[in-house]
């Protein structure tokens, strides 16, 4: 069983300062899908013109009774909402999808060729699964960063931050606070990357590449969900604004806990690993010593029991309302509600009362359990 040490660096409130930029790619998605439904939406040159403003008013217009998916709910077209547009609109017609930044390959740098088709091969599994069992596909590009060595881990985050971003942001501390330790393996996702590093200097092999198959695609579908929540909840917007994105995130043991139970089933449907069950959840969750309400804060999911209890507490929310209504919880924080209202309106509970009854299930063996069956029963 390997260890591993899972964050969201985009959680932490790091302190960036970004310039924007010249032409943004989410807008230009959005005029190129615009034109392609038939909507004159003038250049598509990434600038939020009046012309491109008009034609999203007339798409609407010819939409308000159709109400497709989730773009019934998106909030207006402005710059930082255009990536949420991007990513829905084409719902509306096959075809749109080629607008999409993310139909670009992803940037990936690895030290070897193998982990290199390693990564690529976990990144398009782990695409494939989202796709077919949830129906999202991001629209933001991504880079991946991935090597055996701490030193060249840090080399290829600054080159990939050098070409997807003009934020001045130096990641050496935390790449190699992640990554200078005996732990097997290790990963982190901030708005537009992921790292993942390993403490194996040496040449990845044929043998290293067959290894590397389970954890590497665990791994990679955890990273990859926290990718998820930052474009969904609206966190990939905010510039690298600390305080900004922490509010678009939610609290950590749902940004965690939400990973883990992905992580989880793609585990099982992609690599036909055994998925831990509720009560084995319950008891691995025993071992944290804090509550929910204290791990909302960024860097307070920390341990194995912390992860676990995480994930024990959103496998019960979505055993519940189902794995639709997780997403839906990002997707609320994303037209700006707070992460209570965000919480009553996705889960039909207020977030503190949901911690609450969490932490009094975790006591009894089998209570989560009764308690899921009581709740099913009230919904239906």
């Amino acid at each position: 069983m390997f260890r591993t040490i899972r964050s969201v660096a985009a959680a932490l409130g790091l302190a960036l300062l970004a310039a924007p930029a010249a032409a943004d790619p989410f807008v230009k998605c959005v005029q190129g899908q615009l034109a392609g439904l038939g909507f004159d939406p003038g250049p598509a040159n990434g600038a939020l013109s009046q012309a491109t403003l008009h034609a999203w008013t007339s798409m609407r217009q010819s939409q308000a009774a159709a109400k497709a998916g989730h773009l019934a709910n998106l909030p207006a077209l402005t710059q930082k909402t255009a990536i949420h547009w991007c990513r829905e609109l084409p719902a509306l017609k096959s075809g749109l999808e080629k607008h999409l930044p993310s139909a670009a390959p992803a940037q990936i740098l690895a030290d070897t060729p193998n982990a290199e088709k390693g990564v690529r091969q976990a990144y398009a599994r782990t695409l494939r699964f989202m796709e077919k069992e949830y129906g999202i596909v991001l629209a933001g590009n991504i880079g991946i960063a991935a090597a055996g060595n701490t030193k060249t881990v840090q080399t290829y985050v600054r080159r990939l931050l050098s070409r997807m971003s003009k934020a001045r942001f130096n990641p050496d501390a935390a790449i190699a606070s992640h990554c200078n330790k005996p732990f097997g393996v290790a990963g982190a996702a901030y708005l537009k990357f992921m790292y993942i590093c390993w403490d194996n200097p040496h040449q990845a092999d044929k043998a290293w590449l067959k290894r590397s198959r389970k954890w590497l695609g665990a791994m990679m579908a955890h990273e990859y969900m926290h990718l998820v929540q930052a474009e969904l909840g609206g966190a990939r917007s905010e510039g690298f604004n600390g305080a900004a994105v922490r509010r678009r995130m939610g609290p950590s043991w749902m940004v965690e806990g939400g990973a883990e139970l992905v992580a989880a089933r793609f585990g099982k449907k992609a690599l036909r690993l055994r998925a831990p069950g509720l009560s084995e959840l319950r008891d691995a969750s025993l071992q944290s010593k804090q509550s929910l309400r204290a791990m909302r804060a960024p860097r307070t999911v920390r341990t194995e029991g912390d992860y676990d209890y995480s994930h024990f507490a959103v496998h019960i929310l979505t055993r519940i309302h189902g794995e639709d209504a997780l997403f839906g919880f990002w997707r609320l924080l994303s037209t700006g509600k707070s992460w209570d209202h965000a919480f009553q309106e996705a889960f039909g509970t207020g977030l503190d009362a949901f911690e609450a009854q969490v932490m009094e299930l975790r006591k009894t063996p089998g209570a989560a359990r009764a308690y899921i069956a009581q709740m099913r029963r009230r919904n239906a």
